[in-house]
């Protein structure tokens, strides 16, 4: 780290739980959880308090934040909760951690640390997904709302591609990440408030992704007095200006994967999306494909330092991989016994991908119900929602979100940039597959919708049952 936090940095990570909560005093509970974890995520400092068992960090305080607003201000919807077997493969990931610990020798307190983690991060920001998002019009509002983040970043990120990350330097005394990688293809990759720059591509990803997919449909027609394109124009330029070849692809991937599901009126795409994940890290653990193949397509048809960047990655990933199968059930265990090290201690290995950091530390246990969790409520969307009705207004969330999370898989194989919005939108898939209380939805697309405010539900002329 270069820098010290300084005391703006302290007051705000340890007092937004307050504001989280306060929120909830001047909006309806839906909006204030989802304004405060936006706006929680997107400026918050990216620093950790360590703590005797959970680290108190930028996860922390938006989790703790919502979760104290919906128990203090609604807390009849949160006793109302009913679990589904979808959200079995969840309860696992979030409790896998204290077996593992187990299963090697440690402490119990160190599971129950290592879980209490798993929750935070993971754990509340589905829960609250499955309470506040588990029909059309919360999904729907939910994208609008990640939209709506991106386009907040726009002039942060266009200010990072001028005059390099410096914004968090600037606002709170350090710099959150190892400077040097945010040279990219001649100039600054931003970083803004975000963990990494990849990170900031994933979320101008999802964000455009969403912008696109409102405006075609005509679920979103004007955003702050002006017509929705226009934002949307700036918002994807600057997604390709942050200078994230990764995220670029994907959000490629998944505006085709839109229309195309939409065109074919089936699932079949999203499907081989949601298979694809799955197919990768079989070939790299158990047959032991060395990708030298797309090496060396990127090489000549895309950039040689990018192919110079994946091989790294592949040659760390081998390593963990070979160390993670001679434990193979439940891993090493957390604080960071997965690590290759030399018999000084120095460490020889540098986890770049979820995937591969989940089997290490948890096991084939928990890299399963790691990705099962994250596709599960995808791969049984089309129990809820027609792939021909995924043009209709009141469907633009849950089709954007059934696609943003197999793009978030794929980008889990090569990096670990998690964002609860996402998992937010997981959470409220999951809602709506498990039989949330859906909203009717038009018979057929329509483009008579009304100028609405952010986050509110478009009228459609006729309605059937969903």
């Amino acid at each position: 780290m270069i820098g010290a936090p300084n005391l703006l940095s302290f007051v705000l990570l340890c007092g937004w739980p307050a504001l989280a909560v306060a929120l909830f005093l001047f909006m309806p509970a839906r909006r204030a959880l989802v304004v405060g974890f936006v706006i929680g995520w997107l400026f918050l400092p990216q620093m950790g308090l360590p703590m005797s068992f959970v680290k108190w960090d930028k996860h922390l305080v938006t989790s703790l934040g919502g979760l104290l607003g919906v128990l203090i201000f609604d807390t009849r919807r949160v006793l109302a909760f009913k679990p589904a077997l979808v959200d079995l493969p969840m309860a696992v990931w979030c409790m896998v951690p204290f077996c593992a610990a187990l299963s090697n020798g440690l402490e119990a307190y160190d599971g129950a640390a290592a879980a209490a983690t798993q929750v935070v991060i993971w754990g509340v920001p589905y829960v609250l997904g499955r309470l506040y998002f588990a029909d059309a019009v919360g999904l729907r509002g939910l994208a609008v709302w990640l939209f709506v983040a991106g386009v907040i970043y726009v002039p942060f990120c266009l200010f990072e591609c001028i005059l390099s990350p410096q914004l968090h330097f600037l606002t709170y005394g350090f710099y959150q990440h190892d400077f040097s990688q945010v040279v990219r293809m001649g100039g600054w990759r931003p970083m803004v408030y975000l963990q990494h720059g990849l990170a900031v591509g994933m979320l101008m990803t999802g964000a455009s992704l969403a912008g696109v997919w409102l405006w075609w449909t005509g679920s979103l027609k004007r955003i702050w007095g002006m017509p929705v394109g226009v934002p949307l124009v700036i918002l994807m330029i600057t997604a390709v200006a942050v200078k994230s070849s990764g995220a670029i692809v994907l959000l490629l991937v998944g505006v085709v994967a839109l229309f195309v599901t939409r065109a074919i009126r089936n699932y079949a795409l999203v499907v081989v999306m949601c298979v694809f994940p799955f197919v990768y890290m079989g070939a790299r653990s158990v047959a032991g494909w060395d990708a030298q193949d797309v090496l060396q397509f990127v090489a000549q048809n895309i950039e040689p330092d990018r192919a110079l960047s994946l091989q790294c990655r592949l040659d760390n990933e081998k390593l963990l991989l070979d160390k993670a199968m001679k434990k193979p059930l439940f891993g090493w265990g957390p604080n960071g016994r997965n690590l290759v090290t030399a018999d000084d201690g120095t460490i020889l290995s540098i986890p770049d991908g979820l995937w591969v950091i989940a089997i290490g530390s948890n096991g084939i246990v928990g890299l399963l119900s790691l990705f099962c969790a994250l596709l599960l409520p995808v791969a049984l969307v089309g129990r809820r929602f027609r792939a021909a009705s995924w043009g209709d207004p009141m469907l633009a969330g849950a089709a954007v979100f059934a696609v943003l999370l197999t793009l978030h898989s794929m980008d889990n194989l090569m990096n670990a940039m998690l964002n609860p919005i996402f998992i937010l939108g997981l959470g409220g898939l999951a809602g709506a597959v498990a039989g949330g209380a859906t909203a009717p939805i038009a018979a057929r697309r329509s483009k008579a919708v009304e100028v609405q405010p952010i986050g509110a539900p478009p009228r459609p002329r006729r309605v059937v049952p969903a």
